[in-house]
């Protein structure tokens, strides 16, 4: 068991208040994380005591008492304290429930101080109850679906059971591609340039785009392409915000001229001048299709995809917020929930049918909130069905459904690591461009420093001149050329892979296998420049191998009837579970994000019918705490990017919250006074009301309420 030191330096924060208590929060099947909040009665307890500090960690059995399985002393002074479980401790494959007592030994007597709450450990292997299937409830149609087979909206593009089955006849599996499209909301108005707002205009030049035009493509080429794309409610904010596309707007005219004036310093050279030419040609094609196509609007074009029947446009969590460390407190679970459905329909027209859970994180209990909202299915890593509490039979080639009715497919590892990884995968080939050489850090500042941060930083520009070659710093020339016949060989590969396992796995199926192919969208162009011509060749190349491009929706309105079985929490981070959004580089922001959410939800139900100015003030303290649930920001600082934004930003939004909660509960508190008649409804204040709403401007139609209604 390890703590963090007692008065280590924490970043400044509301102080969780109210009594005293103990929190218990699960990182992986082996290790655990609590905290506690003291009260003055705990004090005065503390100081009678003179045992030893002690922490009892418990496992419920079944029917039965609760065991301990381990204990040892802690410092009632640390803030929080990580416990690993020994190897002895029973049940070590995990699924078990488990809970902490705190407390002071004296002797052979414990006294407890604390219980905490019990949390489900995660499994390391798939339960044995038996197998059941169940049939899932026909979703309503859309008015602008396109059925399952077709592309094109209409009656051309839907077809009955008899055509769907005689696809399914000359069809030897499915290949599902889903794209998670995310960026956390970055939105600086008081400022020109923010060198943060640049992640939305680099993944907007290098991969919305670029994506997009392919789409396009295939539409226009009559290609039978199906592709799942999630739009997460913050990155759809963005896209849409005036400011913000004006920035990107004037990005892509500095980035044009950039490109002409490249094309006249390398016209001498036979290596690089193909090379900018390539980025002239290209920024003036995106630069066309952002103003003139597509009217600033990229949401609006998603939606126009979906109908026309190339994409299904799927749903996040409002802000990306790891769900299994809110879940200490519902309300906040369902209240990014619903807000995240209630933006999709805002933005697309209608709710989603499915949803992306940030970072593909579970919890037990989770699919009743999501089938509450309407959701139909979610995604997994592999080993969250792997490790289900019944073995999935048809492995990740097949989704699993909960209790509650939501579908989970699983990721397949295979085509995990054949993209993903730039070690043994694709992106890694020596043709490929080289991300990290770039002319911002090459070439004089005197010349480059126009396009770059104007307080003389160096950065990314996105004009590179020099393929991957190998793990050298002696870089080779970029070939265009050959980078795309590297795209002609893998997207050749990948496609006989799949149907390779398509052939091996159809005899002993009742169906086509299913290869769910996971990534984040900002892989393709971004990070892997050539990565959105590699996507659209394979999914021209699908169809000719008896292979199926389909979404999850076009896979069950075929196949409703799946074994029942509950996942396992887990995530698809570095290690498989909360490790890398429960650590001891961000572990400080959950005690106030919890007691955040606490006050939100007593607020809520406190102002049932409130008043014009109070409904505004509940709304944008609502905004605030959302902003602060960001699973951005512990990931930021886990892997030690922009520590001092993700700080800040964590810091802003929890104290914007607690100025405008403090507000409405001095009105509560004034209203119990005497003469006072009990009406909390009229508000003042704050007088910055109107600065933080034009900051934080995104969600213009929360409801408060669905906090008090959750």
């Amino acid at each position: 068991m390890r703590p963090r030191p007692p008065g280590e330096p924490l970043p400044a924060l509301p102080v969780p208040g109210g009594p005293a208590r103990v929190v218990l929060l699960p990182v992986d099947p082996a290790r655990l994380h609590l905290y506690w909040i003291r009260d003055a009665d705990l004090e005065a307890t503390l100081g009678r005591s003179d045992g030893t500090a002690e922490i009892v960690m418990e496992r419920e059995i079944p029917g039965g008492p609760w065991m301990a399985i381990a204990r040892a002393a802690f410092d009632w002074r640390a803030p929080g304290w990580f416990v690993d479980l020994p190897e002895e401790a029973g049940g070590r494959q995990g699924g078990d429930r488990l809970r902490a007592r705190l407390g002071m030994r004296r002797g052979d007597g414990f006294t407890p101080l604390l219980v905490s709450n019990t949390v489900r450990r995660a499994r390391r292997r798939e339960g044995t109850a038996p197998a059941v299937f169940r049939t899932l409830a026909a979703p309503v149609p859309s008015p602008t679906s396109p059925g399952v087979w077709g592309v094109g909206s209409g009656s051309a593009g839907r077809s009955d059971r008899a055509s769907v089955e005689n696809e399914q006849r000359g069809t030897l599996g499915y290949v599902a591609f889903i794209l998670h499209a995310h960026l956390p909301f970055v939105r600086h108005p008081e400022r020109d340039y923010f060198l943060e707002e640049h992640w939305l205009f680099e993944a907007m030049t290098e991969t919305y785009l670029p994506l997009l035009d392919a789409c396009d493509h295939l539409l226009e080429d009559g290609v039978p392409a199906r592709l799942t794309l999630s739009l997460t409610p913050t990155l759809a904010a963005m896209l849409r915000d005036p400011i913000l596309t004006g920035k990107y707007a004037a990005h892509l005219d500095r980035m044009c001229d950039l490109a002409r004036r490249e094309v006249e310093r390398t016209r001498g050279s036979r290596e690089f001048s193909p090379v900018a030419g390539l980025y002239h040609d290209r920024l003036e094609r995106l630069r066309h299709l952002f103003n003139r196509v597509y009217g600033r609007d990229l949401v609006a074009r998603v939606a126009r995809l979906e109908e026309d029947g190339v994409l299904e446009v799927i749903g996040c969590a409002a802000t990306h917020a790891f769900l299994p460390h809110l879940a200490i407190e519902p309300a906040t679970v369902r209240a990014q929930i619903a807000v995240g459905v209630a933006e999709h329909r805002r933005h697309l027209g209608r709710p989603p049918r499915g949803l992306w859970l940030p970072e593909c994180a579970w919890y037990e209990g989770l699919d009743a909130v999501l089938a509450a909202a309407g959701i139909r299915y979610v995604f997994l890593d592999t080993h969250a069905l792997r490790d289900a509490s019944d073995a999935p039979r048809s492995d990740v080639f097949a989704p699993i459904a909960t209790a509650a009715g939501v579908a989970v497919f699983g990721r397949d590892a295979e085509c995990a690591a054949q993209v993903w990884s730039s070690a043994v995968g694709y992106p890694g080939d020596p043709d490929y461009r080289d991300f990290y050489r770039d002319i911002g850090y090459d070439l004089d500042h005197a010349y480059i420093g126009p396009y770059l941060d104007p307080s003389g930083n160096r950065g990314m520009t996105g004009f590179k001149y020099h393929r991957i070659t190998g793990r050298t710093d002696d870089k080779r020339p970029y070939s265009r050329p050959a980078a795309l016949r590297a795209v002609q060989r893998h997207a050749r590969d990948f496609v006989a892979r799949r149907l390779a396992t398509a052939r091996r796995l159809r005899p002993a199926m009742d169906r086509p296998p299913l290869t769910v192919a996971m990534y984040d969208a900002e892989l393709f162009g971004h990070w892997w420049f050539e990565g959105p011509e590699w996507l659209e060749n394979v999914l021209r190349r699908l169809p000719r191998q008896a292979l199926r491009a389909v979404t999850p929706e076009d896979y069950l309105a075929a196949h409703p009837r799946i074994q029942q079985a509950d996942p396992s929490p887990s995530s698809w981070g570095e290690g498989g579970y909360s490790r890398v959004w429960l650590n001891d580089s961000n572990d400080w922001i959950l005690p106030p994000l919890h007691d955040a959410g606490r006050r939100m939800t007593a607020l809520a139900r406190r102002f049932g019918d409130p008043s014009p100015r109070a409904r505004r003030i509940l709304a944008q303290a609502g905004r605030e705490l959302l902003l602060a649930q960001a699973s951005d920001w512990p990931f930021i600082l886990k892997h030690g990017t922009a520590v001092d934004y993700a700080t800040r930003r964590v810091r802003t939004h929890l104290d914007r919250f607690d100025r405008l909660a403090r507000v409405l509960e001095s009105r509560l508190a004034d209203s119990r006074r005497p003469g006072s008649g009990g009406a909390p409804e009229e508000v003042a204040g704050p007088d910055d009301l109107e600065s933080i709403e034009a900051q934080d401007n995104l969600f213009p139609d929360l409801d408060p309420g669905v906090w008090r209604t959750a």
